[in-house]
């Protein structure tokens, strides 16, 4: 089900205007209805990002992200990026962008960058890590720029989660699939669809944790560190 909008504040309003157009710009893979609504149901997918092939589901959906869990045998205090479309995705996920934050997103969103932010309280704990320096929950998100998997996240109404497609300690091309051969056979039998998009890059997104003081560099990735300098 799409996700349903807390009551709309000033800060909330600031975000959705300064969070730069392009990110609401409209995706050119179309889904079917029945596509939509088994995501929209809980479905769990593997699909092409700009980064890596990824497994996922809606990240409304506590039932189908245990599964996610579950499938990659991964523990579940290891929570996932969630990746958005648009500005309102992101608000609907935190609290709170920093300056720092803002000025990344205006420069690499939608992009390879994953940008750990302070989470609202109303999301599931399986999205969330914690940070002992602001004693706060945390998500780690995404705009992403992939056709398909912005198509997916506007279409079903909701951020998607998105990790690796893989079982947990992967190696080789398993580690970081740039196709769909790269996915072992037996991995790619526990979903419920499967999305082609041909080959992608094959480097996992940067990430910048922007809730430390100062902000930190927790993975360097397909967004140089030069670039974020």
């Amino acid at each position: 089900m799409p996700y349903n909008f807390f009551a709309i504040s000033f800060y909330q309003i600031f975000i959705c205007v300064f969070i730069p157009f392009f990110m609401r710009s409209t995706p050119t893979f179309a889904l079917s209805q029945k596509q939509i609504n088994a995501l929209q149901n809980g479905s769990v997918a593997i699909f092409p990002t700009e980064t890596i092939y990824g497994i996922g589901c809606s990240a409304l959906c506590e039932k189908s992200l245990a599964r996610v869990f579950e499938i990659k045998g991964r523990a579940p205090d290891q929570p996932p990026p969630v990746l958005i479309f648009d500005s309102a995705q992101l608000n609907f996920l935190v609290s709170e962008i920093s300056p720092f934050a803002k000025h990344l997103i205006s420069q690499h969103w939608p992009g390879a960058l994953t940008l750990i932010l302070p989470a609202r309280q109303e999301i599931s704990s399986l999205l969330c890590g914690f940070s002992p320096d602001a004693n706060t929950r945390t998500v780690g998100v995404r705009c992403t720029a992939h056709p398909i998997a912005r198509a997916l996240c506007q279409t079903i109404g909701a951020p998607l989660i998105a990790t690796s497609a893989n079982a947990s300690g992967a190696r080789g091309r398993e580690a970081a699939p740039q196709s769909l051969e790269d996915i072992a056979p037996a991995f790619k039998q526990q979903v419920d669809m499967i999305f082609d998009g041909g080959a992608v890059a094959g480097t996992p997104s940067t990430v910048v944790d922007c809730v430390s003081i100062p902000p930190r560099i927790v993975r360097l990735g397909a967004v140089p560190i030069e670039e974020l300098e």
